[in-house]
Protein backbone atom coordinates (compact mmCIF):
# COMPACT_ATOMS: atom_id res chain seq x y z
CA UNK A 1 0.00 0.00 0.00
CA UNK A 2 1.06 3.57 -0.77
CA UNK A 3 0.49 5.93 2.19
CA UNK A 4 -0.25 9.66 1.91
CA UNK A 5 0.04 11.39 5.31
CA UNK A 6 -1.83 14.67 5.72
CA UNK A 7 0.04 16.52 8.47
CA UNK A 8 0.25 19.99 10.01
CA UNK A 9 1.48 21.66 13.21
CA UNK A 10 -2.10 22.31 14.32
CA UNK A 11 -5.68 21.95 13.06
CA UNK A 12 -5.81 23.25 9.48
CA UNK A 13 -8.62 21.38 7.72
CA UNK A 14 -6.76 18.07 7.28
CA UNK A 15 -9.92 16.00 7.74
CA UNK A 16 -11.69 17.93 4.99
CA UNK A 17 -8.67 17.57 2.73
CA UNK A 18 -8.29 13.86 3.50
CA UNK A 19 -11.98 13.28 2.75
CA UNK A 20 -11.95 15.08 -0.58
CA UNK A 21 -8.59 13.62 -1.63
CA UNK A 22 -9.84 10.12 -0.86
CA UNK A 23 -12.94 10.70 -3.00
CA UNK A 24 -10.88 12.21 -5.82
CA UNK A 25 -8.52 9.24 -5.87
CA UNK A 26 -11.45 6.79 -5.76
CA UNK A 27 -13.18 8.54 -8.65
CA UNK A 28 -9.97 8.11 -10.66
CA UNK A 29 -10.25 4.35 -10.20
CA UNK A 30 -7.81 4.00 -7.29
CA UNK A 31 -8.40 1.61 -4.40
CA UNK A 32 -8.54 3.85 -1.33
CA UNK A 33 -8.52 3.29 2.41
CA UNK A 34 -8.89 6.23 4.78
CA UNK A 35 -6.95 6.09 8.05
CA UNK A 36 -8.10 8.21 10.98
CA UNK A 37 -4.88 8.84 12.92
CA UNK A 38 -6.39 11.66 14.98
CA UNK A 39 -7.81 11.18 18.49
CA UNK A 40 -10.75 13.43 17.56
CA UNK A 41 -12.01 10.58 15.29
CA UNK A 42 -13.64 13.15 13.02
CA UNK A 43 -12.69 11.31 9.81
CA UNK A 44 -14.30 8.14 11.20
CA UNK A 45 -17.47 9.98 12.25
CA UNK A 46 -17.86 11.62 8.86
CA UNK A 47 -17.44 8.24 7.19
CA UNK A 48 -19.96 6.54 9.48
CA UNK A 49 -22.59 9.22 8.85
CA UNK A 50 -22.04 9.43 5.09
CA UNK A 51 -21.89 7.16 2.07
CA UNK A 52 -18.15 7.11 1.38
CA UNK A 53 -17.15 4.69 -1.40
CA UNK A 54 -14.07 3.63 0.55
CA UNK A 55 -13.47 2.34 4.11
CA UNK A 56 -12.06 4.48 6.92
CA UNK A 57 -10.17 2.73 9.71
CA UNK A 58 -9.40 4.21 13.13
CA UNK A 59 -5.63 4.27 13.51
CA UNK A 60 -4.60 6.92 16.08
CA UNK A 61 -1.77 4.84 17.50
CA UNK A 62 1.97 5.36 18.08
CA UNK A 63 2.27 1.83 16.64
CA UNK A 64 0.70 2.84 13.30
CA UNK A 65 3.76 1.75 11.32
CA UNK A 66 3.64 -1.72 12.90
CA UNK A 67 -0.06 -2.56 13.07
CA UNK A 68 -1.49 -0.89 9.96
CA UNK A 69 0.33 -3.01 7.34
CA UNK A 70 -0.96 -6.13 9.10
CA UNK A 71 -4.59 -4.99 8.78
CA UNK A 72 -4.78 -4.16 5.06
CA UNK A 73 -7.96 -5.79 3.70
CA UNK A 74 -7.56 -8.35 0.94
CA UNK A 75 -7.49 -6.68 -2.46
CA UNK A 76 -6.15 -3.36 -1.16
CA UNK A 77 -2.46 -4.27 -1.10
CA UNK A 78 -1.84 -2.07 -4.16
CA UNK A 79 -4.16 0.69 -2.97
CA UNK A 80 -3.61 4.16 -1.54
CA UNK A 81 -4.00 4.92 2.15
CA UNK A 82 -5.02 8.52 2.90
CA UNK A 83 -4.03 9.25 6.51
CA UNK A 84 -5.59 12.09 8.52
CA UNK A 85 -2.90 12.73 11.17
CA UNK A 86 -3.59 14.61 14.40
CA UNK A 87 -1.80 17.95 14.62
CA UNK A 88 1.86 17.40 15.37
CA UNK A 89 2.19 20.00 18.12
CA UNK A 90 0.20 17.71 20.45
CA UNK A 91 0.35 14.29 18.77
CA UNK A 92 3.99 13.78 17.92
CA UNK A 93 4.10 10.07 18.82
CA UNK A 94 1.32 9.19 16.37
CA UNK A 95 2.73 11.55 13.74
CA UNK A 96 6.18 9.98 14.05
CA UNK A 97 4.74 6.50 13.59
CA UNK A 98 2.73 7.50 10.50
CA UNK A 99 5.72 9.25 8.92
CA UNK A 100 7.88 6.17 9.46
CA UNK A 101 5.58 4.44 6.98
CA UNK A 102 4.40 7.28 4.72
CA UNK A 103 5.39 7.41 1.05
CA UNK A 104 4.21 11.01 0.68
CA UNK A 105 3.84 13.64 3.42
CA UNK A 106 1.50 16.52 2.59
CA UNK A 107 1.83 19.52 4.90
CA UNK A 108 -1.54 21.27 5.05
CA UNK A 109 -1.36 24.96 5.96
CA UNK A 110 -3.33 28.13 5.23
CA UNK A 111 -1.31 30.73 3.28
CA UNK A 112 -0.40 32.85 6.28
CA UNK A 113 3.01 33.79 7.67
CA UNK A 114 1.58 33.07 11.13
CA UNK A 115 1.03 29.47 10.04
CA UNK A 116 4.54 29.35 8.59
CA UNK A 117 5.88 30.46 11.97
CA UNK A 118 4.06 27.54 13.62
CA UNK A 119 5.78 25.21 11.15
CA UNK A 120 9.15 26.67 12.05
CA UNK A 121 8.48 26.52 15.80
CA UNK A 122 7.72 22.79 15.67
CA UNK A 123 10.08 22.63 13.61
CA UNK A 124 8.31 20.85 10.74
CA UNK A 125 11.25 20.40 8.38
CA UNK A 126 13.48 18.80 11.00
CA UNK A 127 10.60 16.70 12.32
CA UNK A 128 10.12 15.07 8.90
CA UNK A 129 13.82 14.84 8.08
CA UNK A 130 14.49 13.05 11.37
CA UNK A 131 12.23 10.22 10.16
CA UNK A 132 15.04 9.03 7.87
CA UNK A 133 16.75 7.26 10.75
CA UNK A 134 13.64 5.12 11.37
CA UNK A 135 12.72 4.24 7.79
CA UNK A 136 13.68 1.22 5.72
CA UNK A 137 15.23 3.35 2.95
CA UNK A 138 16.99 5.69 5.41
CA UNK A 139 15.35 8.67 3.66
CA UNK A 140 12.55 10.99 4.80
CA UNK A 141 9.26 10.67 2.90
CA UNK A 142 8.70 12.84 -0.15
CA UNK A 143 7.22 16.06 1.24
CA UNK A 144 4.99 18.68 -0.39
CA UNK A 145 3.06 21.65 1.00
CA UNK A 146 -0.64 22.08 0.20
CA UNK A 147 -1.89 25.63 0.75
CA UNK A 148 -5.49 25.36 1.93
CA UNK A 149 -8.34 27.40 3.41
CA UNK A 150 -7.01 30.22 1.23
CA UNK A 151 -9.03 33.43 0.98
CA UNK A 152 -9.48 34.52 -2.62
CA UNK A 153 -7.95 37.65 -4.04
CA UNK A 154 -5.00 38.06 -1.65
CA UNK A 155 -1.29 38.39 -2.35
CA UNK A 156 -0.27 36.33 0.67
CA UNK A 157 -0.60 33.08 -1.29
CA UNK A 158 2.22 34.21 -3.57
CA UNK A 159 4.24 35.53 -0.62
CA UNK A 160 3.93 32.33 1.40
CA UNK A 161 4.61 30.12 -1.62
CA UNK A 162 7.78 32.05 -2.47
CA UNK A 163 8.98 31.98 1.14
CA UNK A 164 8.45 28.24 1.50
CA UNK A 165 10.15 27.51 -1.81
CA UNK A 166 13.11 29.64 -0.75
CA UNK A 167 13.24 27.53 2.44
CA UNK A 168 13.53 24.40 0.34
CA UNK A 169 9.92 23.17 0.44
CA UNK A 170 8.07 21.72 -2.53
CA UNK A 171 4.73 23.54 -2.85
CA UNK A 172 1.78 22.30 -4.90
CA UNK A 173 0.47 24.65 -7.56
CA UNK A 174 -3.04 23.57 -6.57
CA UNK A 175 -4.50 25.74 -3.79
CA UNK A 176 -7.61 24.83 -1.80
CA UNK A 177 -9.76 27.97 -1.47
CA UNK A 178 -11.79 28.92 1.58
CA UNK A 179 -15.17 28.41 -0.09
CA UNK A 180 -18.43 26.95 1.19
CA UNK A 181 -18.06 23.82 -0.96
CA UNK A 182 -15.14 22.65 1.16
CA UNK A 183 -15.56 24.53 4.44
CA UNK A 184 -19.01 23.00 5.07
CA UNK A 185 -17.85 19.42 4.66
CA UNK A 186 -19.23 17.52 7.66
CA UNK A 187 -20.98 14.34 8.74
CA UNK A 188 -23.37 13.21 6.02
CA UNK A 189 -21.96 15.53 3.33
CA UNK A 190 -22.41 14.41 -0.27
CA UNK A 191 -19.06 14.65 -2.03
CA UNK A 192 -18.36 14.54 -5.74
CA UNK A 193 -14.73 15.32 -6.38
CA UNK A 194 -14.87 15.53 -10.17
CA UNK A 195 -14.16 19.11 -11.22
CA UNK A 196 -13.01 20.10 -7.73
CA UNK A 197 -9.58 21.39 -6.75
CA UNK A 198 -8.88 17.94 -5.29
CA UNK A 199 -9.42 16.47 -8.74
CA UNK A 200 -6.82 18.99 -9.91
CA UNK A 201 -4.55 17.99 -7.02
CA UNK A 202 -4.63 14.32 -8.05
CA UNK A 203 -3.76 15.36 -11.60
CA UNK A 204 -0.83 17.39 -10.28
CA UNK A 205 0.33 14.49 -8.12
CA UNK A 206 0.22 12.18 -11.13
CA UNK A 207 2.04 14.63 -13.38
CA UNK A 208 4.77 15.08 -10.78
CA UNK A 209 5.18 11.31 -10.40
CA UNK A 210 4.14 11.36 -6.75
CA UNK A 211 1.62 8.51 -7.02
CA UNK A 212 2.28 4.84 -7.82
Amino acid sequence: MFYIANVSPRSTGKTTNSTWLGHALHERGRKVIGYDADDSKQFSRWHAAGSYPFPVMQAASPAFHVTTPQLIPAGYEDGIGVVDVGHLEDHQAVGTSVLRLADLAVINIPPSMNEVERMEELPMKEFIQDMAAYRMDSKPPATWVLLCKAPTGINEVTQVRRYLQNEGYNVFTTVVPAVVKYMRTHEGSTIQAKGSVFDELVTEMEEKGLLP
